[in-house]
């Protein structure tokens, strides 16, 4: 059975970083391939900027991979989709591989809130990405539900990529700083273009 990540986020702008520590997962874990799912439109963020133009941006930043991926799964939705119901429809649209939902230790905190909780941390499996892998570990053993379900978390070291965030990226592009060392050149020309983050 193919063992496929999925990996979302806002991705606002996304970043080189994104794209490296994709293929990192890719290869530790030995997955056959990593999807991209952005949020749509309806997603509770201040900036984010349309979701056709992150669709387009990830498109650009990973033409040059083979088993990289982007899913449109989330966007033209009318509501905001719960973490469950976004899980649902891959599970429906994958239903013969193996899943790994790849998330920032951010994004943990953030689905520990939800009243789903109890099914998420049960039924499917992650890949966490943490910066540091003794406040996540503590997460988890602090927290009956997800201790019971430790074996459903695993949890990846991102010491390599700590300073980049699209947050940084984005407030170096509204400094008119550059931020070629963050974003890939053909996205940042797609940026320029469509007059995004200024």
């Amino acid at each position: 059975m193919e063992k496929y990540g999925f990996f979302g986020g806002s991705f606002n702008p996304v970043t080189k970083a994104h794209v490296e520590l994709a293929e990192e997962i890719r290869n530790k874990y030995g997955l056959d391939k990593v999807i991209f799912v952005p949020v749509g439109n309806k997603y509770n963020k201040i900036g984010l900027v349309n979701e056709i133009h992150r669709y387009n941006m990830l498109k650009i930043a990973i033409c040059k991979y083979d088993n990289l991926e982007v899913s449109n799964i989330e966007l033209n939705k009318e509501k905001n989709l719960t973490t469950l119901e976004a899980f649902n429809m891959i599970e429906k649209k994958y239903p013969n591989v193996e899943k790994f939902y790849i998330m920032g230790a951010d994004n943990l905190n953030k689905m520990m809130l939800s009243s789903d909780f109890e099914i998420l941390a049960k039924n499917y499996k992650y890949i966490i990405i943490e910066r540091d892998i003794a406040n996540c570990k503590e997460l988890i053993n602090s927290n009956s539900k997800l201790r019971k379900n430790e074996q459903n978390f695993i949890i990846m070291n991102n010491v390599k990529h700590r300073e980049t965030s699209s947050t940084k990226a984005r407030e170096e592009l509204q400094k008119n700083n550059s931020a070629n060392t963050m974003i890939d050149k053909n996205v940042l020309d797609y940026i320029k273009i469509n007059k995004l983050y200024l």
